[in-house]
């Protein structure tokens, strides 16, 4: 048995994945305490390393009780920390694989998406129902005077489906504001590309929890983005009063300062810069996705010629991967999906020293515009220095992304594959999937209902993905790193 330190089990994280007996999570944290490598690991419960593999990844579960009790006395799990072994006969479902509890019985109901680190948790109204026929690539929930009522409803609401049989049942979700009809009216269609998986789950998460967030501040939103508006942001600009926001407002108004400000010094930098971000979770990366103000400040900020220099170097340390859930890596993969098809090369270092660096663009020996707003303490942090320690630092540090960079890959395409297999993410599965979701775009699935949000960046990213991510290239679908 490999050494396991005392305070292992006594990790938040940790204890919380043993008592749910998500045993996916449970290995990935154990392997990443003790170094043990897949193939050890399945040598300890005597099965095969694909098997790890898949567990890791969310494409197994374990229901069996017997199999649950194995793996607990194989890993050392403190028998007063487990909970009680879960109910062999209760058939698994797509929305528990995405953290989330879909109510099964016909009519009203919730999907109760859970807090982030910054985002609240959010209930969503759910009215589900049987799929009335099957046609051209979606399922038709029948209309109701419940529908009806249902489909004006202003806040945040889905219509879901069920289909298959018991105990195989597949769920897909749509906005209650966002289905087509057929031509009496007397259907909704949702599309078979809005399957409730961990791709639908974590765009829902976010869109919802942003949305809420950003909503619910919308008065004092008004006044802090007023400020953001005059010209010339600096560091001799008043600070920006964020202390009664919600965390996703500040996220919000401090992205937002850091991008008019880095386009304020674009004349000062004079030239493409390189750049450092901070992001390094699914809901930090996912305001690229969602906040319309960024994906502006990329589109404004895109190279003329693409991957001709001009790159983003992301710090994503391993304990943060297997620390976050599958659809949060989902998100942060789409993030850096997005940035490639602009034309940004992107480098991701697991460097644990690194990341507290602070965001800047760089122009190598000219200048750097420092902008920090990732958990940065209070108020952005934004200056311009042309300081020759602090260019040369700026130059190592994405220089060392560059060369070391976990992501490596001549092509966007090899550069996806790689990093797909550091996050753990099964190619196929993103390809097919992402390919399924731009063909009919994710308005009708996550609606956003502030005029701060907008899905054309996912939109984006989802169809690039589909093109450009090589299910061959770089180490197999699945790898560990």
């Amino acid at each position: 048995m490999p050494r396991v330190e005392e305070g292992f089990w006594a990790d938040p994280a940790v204890e919380a994945a043993v008592r749910a007996w998500d045993l996916g999570v449970v290995v990935r944290l154990f392997r990443q305490h003790t170094g043990l490598s897949q193939a050890a690991v399945a040598r300890l419960v005597n099965i095969d390393q694909a098997e790890v593999s898949r567990l890791e990844r969310g494409r197994k579960k374990i229901r069996d009780r017997r199999q649950l009790a194995q793996w607990s006395e194989a890993l050392g799990v403190p028998v007063g920390l487990l909970g009680a072994l879960p109910d062999a006969d209760r058939p698994s479902s797509t929305a528990d694989s995405s953290r989330g509890r879909l109510a099964l019985q016909e009519g009203p109901g919730q999907l109760l998406l859970p807090a982030g680190r910054n985002l609240p948790p959010t209930a969503l109204p759910t009215l589900t129902g049987s799929a009335a026929s099957l046609q051209r690539d979606a399922l038709w929930l029948t209309s109701s005077r419940e529908a009806e009522a249902w489909s004006r409803m202003p806040l945040r609401a889905l219509f879901a489906v069920r289909h298959g049989e018991v105990g195989t049942e597949r769920h897909f979700v749509m906005d209650v504001r966002g289905g087509d009809r057929d031509q009496l009216g007397s259907s909704f269609a949702i599309p078979m590309a809005y399957e409730l998986d961990d791709l639908t789950y974590g765009i829902l998460w976010a869109t919802a929890g942003f949305d809420s967030a950003v909503l619910g501040d919308d008065a004092a939103l008004h006044g802090n983005l007023a400020l953001l508006s005059q010209p010339r942001l600096g560091t001799d600009s008043r600070p920006i009063a964020a202390d009664a926001l919600t965390d996703g407002s500040q996220m919000l108004v401090g992205s937002r300062a850091c991008a008019r400000f880095i386009l304020d010094q674009r004349d000062e930098l004079a030239g493409d810069p390189v750049f450092w971000t901070r992001e390094q979770r699914g809901e930090e990366a996912a305001t690229w996705l969602l906040f319309e103000h960024k994906h502006r400040y990329l589109r404004t900020m895109a190279p003329t010629r693409a991957h001709d220099g001009v790159g983003r170097a992301f710090c994503i340390p391993h304990q943060e991967v297997v620390a976050s859930p599958l659809y949060e890596r989902v998100l942060l993969f789409l993030a850096i999906a997005l940035m490639e098809s602009y034309g940004v090369t992107t480098w991701v270092t697991d460097e644990t020293d690194l990341q507290q660096t602070e965001g800047f663009a760089l122009v190598p020996g000219h200048r750097a515009a420092i902008a920090t707003w990732v958990r940065a303490e209070g108020a952005p942090q934004t200056a311009l220095t042309a300081g020759a320690r602090s260019l040369r630092a700026f130059a190592d540090i994405t220089g060392h992304a560059r060369a070391h960079t976990v992501t490596t890959g001549t092509t966007p395409g090899e550069r996806l594959a790689a990093t797909s297999d550091y996050l753990g993410l099964d190619r196929a599965w993103l390809i097919r999937r992402c390919g399924e979701l731009a063909a009919v775009g994710t308005t009708g699935l996550a609606r956003p209902r502030s005029r701060h949000l907008s899905l054309d960046a996912l939109d984006r990213a989802c169809a690039y993905v589909a093109v450009e991510l090589q299910p061959e290239a770089g180490a197999p679908v699945g790898a560990t790193r």
